[in-house]
């Protein structure tokens, strides 16, 4: 089923020492791990989301190039791309990139002077308000 385009929704940090196309593959695979992107839905145009970033549309060929080689969207020639969702390999994949932005928090945290059992502290304070929020689908009613 082919289903409309969804706005995506960020912006890439040409500060990072991630590269901005990395930067953009994550976010796009982000959306469609967590379910924001679905089955079906259409991508923006390699010029729509060359504009909307900022980039050259060279960087979002090759995203579009490597999540499809990855299996995260097929192309239809003269159509655009979509979202193809293998529950196989959106699992693992989800493991990954929870991983990857693990180590990048962890990372970031030592810069900053943070030892592990402040960072432990931290996320355990973060995790707790979370789960305090009304409504939220991963609340505890303990």
């Amino acid at each position: 089923m082919i289903r409309s385009k969804k706005t995506l929704n960020f912006k890439v940090d040409a500060k990072s020492a991630i590269p901005a196309y990395e930067q953009i593959k994550r976010a796009i695979k982000l959306a469609i791990i967590s379910g924001y992107l679905e089955e079906g839905d259409q991508l923006m145009s390699l010029r729509e989301l060359a504009l909307k970033l900022t980039v050259n549309p060279n960087t979002i060929i090759k995203v579009y190039d490597q999540l499809e080689t990855e299996g995260f969207i097929r192309s239809r020639p003269g159509a655009g791309y979509y979202v193809k969702v293998d529950q196989a390999k959106i699992l693992p994949r989800r493991h990954d990139l929870f991983q990857e932005l693990t180590q990048e928090y962890i990372s970031k945290a030592l810069q900053l002077g943070y030892s592990g059992e402040e960072m432990s502290k931290e996320i355990s304070n973060v995790t707790s308000e979370k789960m305090l929020i009304p409504g939220r689908k991963d609340r505890t009613d303990d």
